[in-house]
């Protein structure tokens, strides 16, 4: 097990920005308000790639940097990649 920071902008983003790979297991630490915090990855996640740091149904708006990035296609456990397989991306043809 390893710890990998990950970029996190906005108190309000979901998702935050691995600055290295991570596995199963892995302890990903970011900030929020000022404090860090930590998640632990459900799975792999390659590097500069996204990582849920809150949980999300379906339905819900995916937030990176500040900014509405997608829509959650199934509910979403912190800790788990997000990627095309659980997000639909508005520059993809969707809506926000």
């Amino acid at each position: 097990m390893k710890t990998v920071k990950a970029i996190h902008l906005g108190d309000d983003d979901t998702c935050a920005v691995l600055t290295d790979f991570a596995e199963e297991g892995d302890r990903i630490t970011y900030h929020e308000g000022g404090a860090e915090k930590n998640i632990t990855a459900q799975e792999h996640v390659p590097i500069w790639h996204k990582i849920a740091i809150k949980a999300m149904k379906a339905g819900g708006k995916v937030y990176k940097y500040g900014a509405v990035i997608g829509i959650a296609l199934k509910d979403i456990a912190a800790g788990e990649y997000i990627h095309t397989h659980n997000v639909h991306s508005p520059g993809m043809g969707g809506q926000t």
